[in-house]
């Protein structure tokens, strides 16, 4: 019996999909799975996609992410409201979306706790994971998020402070054993960037454009996540936290803490990366 991580499964794409299909029905039966969002916008494929899951897995614990929350036209006319509908969905299919303590067959325990966020933009405050990029276009208008996501029932309120306050029911609570907690977006700057450059070199002042860099104009840390995150990840505390949004996968310690992110991507990146196979679930505990 063990938890696993997994994000950004992206299953609109077919090849993806078929990568949940193939798991066997009892490979993980006796597990737990923490999805760090990013499965698919369409509530169809969602659906499909956690049904699969749970028919793998003896409990799914989800978050969304920025893709989930995308509109249509025919959908939702607020993100907001979307959120609200996936997790009564989630309620509907047995997935789970609070936290729960997990006994593992050592007769150890740990607690899963989900954290729902969005990213702080620059403009909303200091908050955000923002550093400088030489070049870059401040209006971020490659960016999907401009055009798929719309927030009229927050009245101008910043969506990382809703999904902050969002948490505060899991801040309350009594943890008597290790905590695992997972979200989509960052806590912090220095997961953005590779694990091969020392925690002290990273750029504070101004990121400079990298050779092939494929977006030279997209500044990736005004979305990467907010400093809101990592006050409840210090809050709980965690021992272990996974994430997803970059694609980079990576498991490094900051501060004490194991912060983790395994993304099974797009089917154009690389199959295999620092965490293993991303077309399987990463073992967080125990860890190995």
């Amino acid at each position: 019996m063990a938890i696993y991580g997994w994000s950004d499964m992206h299953v609109d794409y077919p090849q993806n999909m078929a990568i949940i299909e193939s798991i066997p029905k009892n490979q993980y039966a006796k597990d737990s799975l923490l999805i760090a969002g990013d499965v698919t916008d369409r509530l169809d494929v969602l659906t499909l996609c956690l049904n699969a899951l749970k028919q793998r897995f003896a409990d799914v614990f989800f978050v969304p992410g920025n893709h989930d929350l995308w509109l249509h036209k025919n959908d939702f006319n607020c993100s907001i409201k979307k959120f609200h509908h996936i997790m009564a969905l989630c309620q509907r299919l047995g997935i789970l979306t609070e936290p729960k303590k997990i006994q593992l067959d050592s007769g150890n325990s740990a607690w899963i706790v989900p954290l729902f966020s969005w990213y702080t933009r620059p403009e909303f405050g200091n908050d955000s994971l923002f550093i400088p990029k030489e070049g870059e276009d401040p209006s971020l208008r490659i960016w999907s998020d401009n055009y798929r996501t719309k927030w009229p029932s927050l009245n101008g309120e910043d969506p990382a402070c809703y999904f902050f306050n969002y948490n505060q029911t899991a801040m309350t609570q009594f943890y008597d054993a290790p905590v695992i907690s997972f979200s989509h977006f960052l806590p912090c700057q220095e997961l953005i960037f590779p694990t091969n450059i020392p925690i002290e070199k990273i750029p504070r002042d101004i990121i400079k454009p990298y050779t092939n860099d494929p977006y030279p104009e997209f500044n990736f840390t005004r979305v990467a996540g907010t400093s809101k995150l990592q006050q409840q990840i210090d809050k709980l505390p965690s021992h272990i936290h996974l994430y997803g949004h970059q694609h980079r996968n990576k498991v490094i310690q900051l501060k004490g803490k194991t912060y983790v992110s395994h993304c099974m991507g797009y089917p154009q990146e690389s199959q295999i990366g620092p965490t293993g196979d991303k077309r399987q679930p990463l073992q967080l505990w125990p860890m190995q």
